[in-house]
C-alpha cells in the first residue's frame, strides 16, 4: 500500500525508512516524480562515522563516455553533503544552479534538453561562480 500512497499522494511523506531492497525500488519511483534517476541525489547518512552520497542512478557505466549522462543527480549529491558537513550556503549554491539550469532548459536529452554532460557541468559551474562573486 505505501507504493500506491506514494504515487497517489507522495506529499503525505516526508521520510521514508526501509530496506536495501525496497529502499531501491521506491527511490527509483520516487525519482520519477523529480525528471528521473539523472535528478535524484542519495545520502547514507550514518551520524557519526563515515557517510556516503551519491546519484541514485550510481555510476551509469553504460553511460561513461558518450556525454548522454546527466550530472544533477551527482551535483544534488554534493549540496547534501555539503548541507551534512555544515555548508548549507554552499549547498544551497548548489541546488540554485540545478533549479535554475532546469528552468531555463539547459539540461541533458533526458530532461528534453540538448546539452552534454560537460555542458551541463560546465553551465552549473559557471552559475555557482557568478552566485559567489555577487
Amino acid at each position: 500500500n505505501a507504493a500506491m500512497q506514494l504515487v497517489k499522494a507522495p506529499k503525505q511523506f516526508d521520510v521514508l525508512l526501509t530496506d536495501n531492497l525496497f529502499g531501491d525500488i521506491i527511490t527509483d519511483l520516487a525519482a520519477a516524480f523529480q525528471g528521473g534517476l539523472g535528478m535524484a541525489a542519495s545520502a547514507n547518512l550514518h551520524p557519526g562515522q563515515t557517510s556516503m552520497f551519491e546519484p541514485v542512478h550510481g555510476s551509469a557505466p553504460k553511460y561513461a563516455g558518450t556525454g548522454r549522462a546527466n550530472p544533477m543527480g551527482a551535483v544534488l549529491s554534493s549540496a547534501l553533503m555539503l548541507d551534512t558537513l555544515g555548508h548549507a550556503e554552499a549547498g544551497r549554491a548548489l541546488e540554485d544552479a540545478v533549479a535554475r539550469a532546469v528552468r531555463e532548459g539547459q539540461t541533458t536529452p533526458d530532461l528534453g534538453g540538448s546539452l552534454t554532460t560537460s555542458q551541463v557541468g560546465d553551465l552549473l559551474a559557471r552559475t555557482v561562480a557568478a552566485t559567489a562573486r555577487s
